[in-house]
C-alpha cells in the first residue's frame, strides 16, 4: 500500500483509540453522573451529531480552498486542547453537563472537517488506483478497531479507575496523530484551483472537464456562494449519490435513535459497570472490524447496491433483537450485526463515492452527502430520547428496527437500479 498509506494507517489507529475512550465510552459516563434524564443523556449524542450537520458545508468549502495537510493536523490538535481543558476543569471540580456539550460540539466539528479532508486526499495516499476500495477497507478497519473496540475496552477501564485518565489519553492521541499526518498526507490542497460546473445533466465528470482558475475579481462572498452550487449541482446531477446519501441517513436516524440510548441500556437494563459497559461495546464492535476489513472484498462481490442492502438488512434486525434481549452478551452480539452492516455500507458508499466525485470537487460535493447524512444523525438520537422518556428504552430500540426495514422496503428497488452491482462498472451508473 506505500509508506505513506501506513503512516496515515498509524495516525489513524492512534486518534481513533483516544475516540474510543471518550466519545464512545468517558463522555456518555461523565454525562450520566450529571444527570438521570434520558433526553439530557441523548442529548450528548444529538448535540455532537447536529455540530457535525451544521459544519458540514462549511468543512467541505475548507476542504477545496486550503491545504488539506494542515487543516488535517488543526484539526487534530484543536480538540486536544478542548479535551486537555476539561481535564483540568474535573481536577478543579468545576466540570459540569455543559462543557460535557461543548467537547462534544468541538469534537464533532473537527471530526467531519477531518474526515471530509482525509477522504478527499486518500486517492492520492494509496499507492495504485486499484487497491482504493481495499485501502478504504483497511483504514476503516483501524478506525473502527481503535473507536469501537480497542477504545472503549480501555475506556471503560480508566473511568472506573479515574474518570481524569481516559479524557487525558485522549488529549495525548491527538497530538501524536497530528505529528503522523504531518508526515503522511502530501502538502497540496486545493488552492488556487476551482470547478465551474458544465452543464448539470452531464454529471460530475463533465464538471471535471471544466476545471478552471477563477477570475481574481470575484469577490469571496460571490466565490463561496458559486462553490456551494457547484457543489450541489453535481450532488444533485447524479442519482447514485442522492440514492447513497438517503439510504445512509435513513440508516444515520435508526442507528443513532438506538446509539443515544446506549449507555442506560447498558447499565440501567443490562445491569453492567463501567468497565463492563466498555467490554460490551468493545465486544460487539469485532463485527463492524470485520466489516471494515472485508468491505473493499464486499463490495467487488455485491457491488455498491449489494452492501448498502445487506447492511440496512444487519442494521433493522439488530435494533430489533436488542429491543428484546435481556443477557448482555446476546445483545452485544445483536448490536454488533448492526457495526457488520454499517461498516460495509460506509466502505461502499465512500469508495463509491470517490469514484464518482472529481478529486477537486470532493469537499463541495462530499460536504452535501455528509449535510444529508450527519443531520439524521441529532435527529435520531433526539427522536429515540423522546420515545424513551415516553415509552422506555426498550419500545424505542423496537421502533428504530421497524422504521430501518420500512425504509429499506421502500428505497431498495431504486439502490439496485442506480447504483453499481457487482460487475457493473461505477461509469456506468449514477445518470438520472
Amino acid at each position: 500500500m506505500g509508506a505513506r498509506f501506513w503512516q496515515l494507517w498509524w495516525a489513524t489507529a492512534i486518534s481513533s483509540t483516544g475516540d474510543g475512550l471518550v466519545g464512545t465510552v468517558a463522555l456518555p459516563l461523565l454525562a450520566l453522573t450529571m444527570t438521570r434524564n434520558a433526553l439530557a443523556i441523548a442529548g450528548v449524542t444529538a448535540a455532537n451529531k447536529a455540530a457535525a450537520a451544521a459544519f458540514s458545508l462549511p468543512a467541505g468549502l475548507l476542504t477545496d480552498r486550503v491545504d488539506r495537510r494542515d487543516l488535517m493536523s488543526a484539526c487534530e490538535l484543536v480538540p486536544g486542547l478542548v479535551v486537555g481543558a476539561l481535564v483540568a476543569a474535573m481536577g478543579l471540580h468545576v466540570a459540569d453537563l455543559t462543557m460535557v456539550y461543548g467537547v462534544a460540539v468541538v469534537v464533532a466539528v473537527c471530526d467531519v472537517t477531518y474526515k471530509l479532508a482525509l477522504q478527499a486526499v486518500f486517492p492520492e495516499v494509496v499507492a495504485l488506483p486499484e487497491q482504493l476500495g481495499v485501502g478504504n477497507g483497511r483504514l476503516m478497519a483501524v478506525d473502527g478497531a481503535g473507536e469501537q473496540l480497542v477504545g472503549p475496552a480501555l475506556g471503560g477501564f480508566l473511568f472506573g479507575a479515574a474518570q481524569r485518565l481516559p479524557f487525558f489519553a485522549d488529549a495525548v492521541s491527538f497530538v501524536a496523530s497530528a505529528v503522523l499526518v504531518r508526515t503522511s498526507v502530501p502538502s497540496r490542497g486545493a488552492k488556487g484551483t476551482h470547478a465551474v460546473a458544465g452543464p448539470v445533466g452531464q454529471g460530475a465528470g463533465a464538471v471535471g472537464r471544466h476545471l478552471v482558475r477563477p477570475p481574481s475579481h470575484r469577490r469571496p462572498k460571490a466565490r463561496l456562494t458559486a462553490d456551494l452550487r457547484t457543489g450541489f449541482s453535481v450532488f444533485n446531477a447524479k442519482a447514485a449519490l442522492k440514492l447513497l446519501a438517503g439510504a445512509m441517513a435513513a440508516t444515520t436516524f435508526s442507528q443513532h435513535m438506538v446509539f443515544g440510548l446506549l449507555v442506560i441500556y447498558g447499565e440501567h437494563l443490562l445491569r453492567l459497570s463501567p468497565t463492563g459497559y466498555g467490554a460490551f461495546l468493545a465486544g460487539a464492535s469485532l463485527l463492524g472490524v470485520v466489516g471494515f476489513f472485508f468491505g473493499g472484498a464486499a463490495q467487488k462481490r455485491l457491488g455498491a447496491s449489494g452492501v448498502i442492502i445487506t447492511g440496512s438488512l444487519l442494521c433493522g434486525l439488530s435494533y430489533l433483537g436488542m429491543s428484546v434481549a435481556g443477557v448482555a452478551v446476546l445483545a452485544a452480539v445483536l448490536f454488533g450485526l448492526q457495526e457488520l452492516g454499517t461498516a460495509i455500507m460506509n466502505v461502499g458508499s465512500i469508495t463509491t463515492r470517490q469514484q464518482l466525485i472529481p478529486r477537486d470537487l470532493y469537499g463541495r460535493v462530499g460536504s452535501v452527502h455528509r449535510l444529508f447524512v450527519a443531520t439524521a444523525a441529532p435527529l435520531g438520537a433526539l427522536a429515540g430520547g423522546f420515545v424513551a422518556d415516553a415509552w422506555g428504552v426498550r419500545p424505542a430500540m423496537l421502533v428504530a428496527g421497524t422504521l430501518n426495514l420500512a425504509v429499506l422496503a421502500g428505497l431498495a428497488p431504486a439502490v439496485r437500479h442506480h447504483l453499481p452491482s457487482a460487475g457493473r462498472p461505477v461509469a456506468d451508473a449514477g445518470a438520472r
